[in-house]
């Protein structure tokens, strides 16, 4: 699937710390940096001849331009690709699908800066994903050094052929003033354009410009009505965001049961921030029946595909039993487990609501520093100067 540039809006969420007088857990999901759109109906095959070993074994699914079926990157053979393609590019040297169907083999083997340099030498001889491939390489810097202007450039080359996410991606690029100047004006013209098109993702980021009020008047009614046209064709980040407006009652009545339904759609799609978002409905009984031992669950999943919300939502459930019975040291080593991934909601509570933890909590947490050799005062459940400056390097906020 095509990357395709994105805002993701960030909900602030409270959880109650302790069932007494404690810190607020104040979880907030990251929904990611990036869309991840349906990709627009590709266009039918064309009848470009001949049909060659490279096209069989290397071809992208996504490609509209392709002679052959396709194969997902994942279960690429890398070298197969590149010996094939290499063949096939130097044989039939006007054919761009065959340079782009190279850059996959060297793609999937690793080699980014020989892959951009395929997906270049394709984008030039007419393939259009090619152009964003590089695009996408060239606005990210892999394989080269980060040049915005250059990708801009390559993005401009297949949006004026009508490439669904190449459309995507320039109007981002004017939306952000990324080596052009910002133009919000122009952002949402090439958006509607890519929204056209079918691709789902440009629904999505209308939606957050109409319901942050980003380069037009803000129309959370407008900003549901694009959420509504992505969940509708199952895009996670459609039903996700569509389901705070209902929570909210933005441009759409309150309605928290059916929030819930839209957070169940997104999660069943793979947004893991949704499943945070069912847990926490689940845990206070906001939409559907309190039930915690279903909130634990879904912040079990969540942490089982790494998502650190998940582990600090599992750290929360064992060290008050809410879902599961009291569990100080499991309580800790998710906590930590959070805290070493990089989540700042763990990184906050320990660091400015320490003693809203209960002191087995505290102490099962020094005592893992101190496996971890970060640590090695007392184990008293005290936030003292070692402590702190053992949670600062465990964060990456402090070197060892």
């Amino acid at each position: 699937m095509r990357a395709a540039a994105a805002i993701f809006g960030i909900i602030t969420i409270g959880l109650t710390l302790q069932l007494q007088a404690a810190a607020a857990l104040n979880l907030t999901p990251p929904h990611g940096k990036h869309v991840r759109p349906m990709r627009a109906e590709p266009a039918k095959p064309q009848n470009i001849e001949p049909v060659t070993d490279c096209d069989r074994t290397a071809a992208s699914p996504e490609d509209s331009q392709k002679v052959a079926d396709g194969v997902p990157l994942e279960s690429l053979d890398g070298a197969l690709a590149v010996a094939q393609c290499q063949q096939a590019a130097d044989r039939y040297p006007t054919i761009g699908r065959l340079f782009y169907q190279l850059g996959r083999g060297q793609e999937k083997l690793g080699n980014d800066t020989l892959a951009l340099q395929s997906y270049r030498k394709a984008a030039e001889t007419g393939s259009l994903i090619a152009a964003f491939s590089a695009g996408v390489r060239e606005r990210d810097g892999i394989g080269t050094t980060r040049d915005d202007q250059e990708a801009n450039r390559l993005f401009k080359l297949c949006a004026d052929q009508g490439d669904a996410d190449c459309l995507n991606s320039l109007a981002f690029q004017y939306q952000a003033g990324r080596g052009v100047p910002a133009d919000a004006a122009q952002a949402i013209q090439l958006y509607r354009q890519a929204a056209a098109k079918g691709l789902v993702a440009a629904n999505v980021n209308l939606g957050f410009l109409y319901r942050d009020g980003d380069g037009v008047p803000q129309d959370y009614a407008e900003a549901a009505r694009q959420f509504q046209v992505a969940a509708d064709k199952g895009d996670p980040a459609g039903a996700g965001n569509l389901a705070q407006l209902y929570q909210n009652g933005q441009g759409v009545p309150k309605d928290e049961a059916k929030a819930v339904t839209l957070f169940q759609q997104a999660a069943d799609h793979g947004d893991d921030d949704a499943l945070i978002k069912l847990a926490f409905a689940y845990l206070n009984g906001t939409g559907v029946s309190k039930d915690e031992a279903k909130s634990v669950a879904y912040y079990q999943q969540a942490a089982d595909h790494g998502n650190t919300d998940g582990m600090a939502g599992l750290a929360f459930a064992y060290a008050n039993g809410r879902g599961v019975p009291v569990d100080n040291k499991l309580a800790a080593q998710w906590m930590v487990r959070a805290l070493a991934a990089g989540n700042d909601y763990t990184y906050d509570q320990l660091t400015n609501h320490w003693v809203g933890w209960t002191p087995d909590t505290r102490m099962a947490i020094q005592s893992i520093l101190a496996d971890r050799g970060l640590y090695s005062g007392r184990i008293n459940g005290d936030l003292n100067r070692e402590t702190l400056k053992a949670i600062r390097v465990l964060a990456g906020r402090e070197g060892g």
